[in-house]
């Protein structure tokens, strides 16, 4: 008889970096050998910035001090904060403006067996510390904001005339935001929408400038959303576009790991299942429903077959609408997977 292990270790890595550059790391890679982690993380395909939760347990008192020092507490310390910090009509996409302003970067990556990858990097966070039994256990809770600096350093101040390309106008807003490109290039704005160009004079002064972008493209036929501090565009669902963008992020198509129980369905067609901790997946792309992934009951990991038939799930592609990372390392029994909302698509078939 033979016995296998897959994937028997979980592992998760918190970085954060304060204000003055350094970093600290707290880690528990293998066999709960490390701090105890638990983490929630929700992507979804929404034009707002997400917001993320760790936790951490017992932390040394030097790495407990360094992310408290450089954490928000209240408005008035914000306010602090923001008294001598510039802003200006672009922030950096990678974070090196908050640091200077006094923000903290904070990082997870999860995993197995050693193995970990990004499930979230946000800018600015706020932090608690509580008692978790009254007494030497101590739990420290991370709240932490994908775009916090984007929204508060950002200041869009400019002026279009009629005429201008929507892309030139979305490019500096986005920068204002403190958002990486994402696909938001000329060549899919013009697969999206043809040769598009505002109408009228255009002038920004101050305000989000996540707002601003929301203004700009709420009537347009395309459909945008922000993800891992990225701008993505795409076409909206049944609505044709020039160059024939589909309405998901033409990308490479990610594969479904184990499944830990029955796909169900749920509203509008759309099926809702959990597989083991899956990070790599990104929203707004296609991913294979495929029949050995579906079953997969040689491993004994997943449903048999005869309970993907009785969900009524058919194998093929479908978009990630929404993905929710949860884990905890120091709970054996407990979550450590990643729950997908899936859209049937229409017209395209598995490769």
């Amino acid at each position: 008889m033979t016995f296998s292990l897959y994937r028997a270790s979980r592992s998760a890595r918190l970085t954060v970096t304060v204000p003055d550059g350094s970093t600290v790391t707290v880690e528990n890679l293998r066999a709960n050998e490390g701090f105890r982690l638990a983490f929630e993380a929700t992507r979804t395909m929404d034009e707002n910035p997400g917001e993320f939760k760790v936790s951490a347990w017992n932390l040394p008192p030097d790495a407990l001090a360094a992310i408290n020092a450089s954490q928000i507490r209240s408005a008035d310390d914000l306010d602090a904060m923001l008294v001598d910090a510039t802003l200006g009509p672009t922030v950096a996409a990678d974070g090196t403006d908050a640091l200077s302003a006094g923000f903290a970067i904070v990082e997870l990556e999860a995993g197995y067996d050693g193995q970990v990858s990004r499930v979230f990097r946000a800018i600015g966070a706020s932090c608690s510390t509580d008692t978790a039994d009254g007494d030497t256990t101590f739990i420290t809770t991370i709240v932490a904001a994908e775009d916090l600096d984007g929204q508060l350093l950002g200041y869009p101040s400019c002026t279009f005339l009629a005429g201008t390309p929507t892309i030139e106008v979305l490019t500096e807003l986005r920068r204002a935001a403190g958002l990486g490109p994402g696909n938001a290039t000329p060549a899919q704005m013009q697969a999206l929408l043809g040769a598009s160009r505002i109408d009228a004079p255009y002038h920004v002064s101050g305000g989000q400038a996540i707002e601003r972008i929301r203004s700009l493209l709420q009537y347009l036929r395309l459909r945008w959303f922000v993800d891992d501090r990225e701008l993505w565009l795409c076409g909206r669902d049944e609505v044709p576009t020039p160059g024939g963008v589909p309405p998901w992020v033409v990308d490479e198509v990610g594969e479904l790991d184990l499944l830990k129980g029955r796909p169900s369905l749920v509203d509008g067609g759309r099926v809702r299942l959990t597989t083991m901790l899956t990070p790599r997946l990104k929203v707004g792309r296609l991913v294979n429903l495929t029949e050995g992934g579906l079953s997969l009951y040689a491993q004994g990991l997943a449903p048999s077959v005869a309970q993907v038939v009785r969900a009524q799930v058919k194998p093929g592609l479908y978009r990630l609408d929404s993905i929710t990372h949860t884990g905890d390392t120091g709970d054996a029994g407990g979550n450590w997977s990643s729950v997908l909302t899936l859209r049937p698509t229409v017209g395209t078939t598995a490769p």
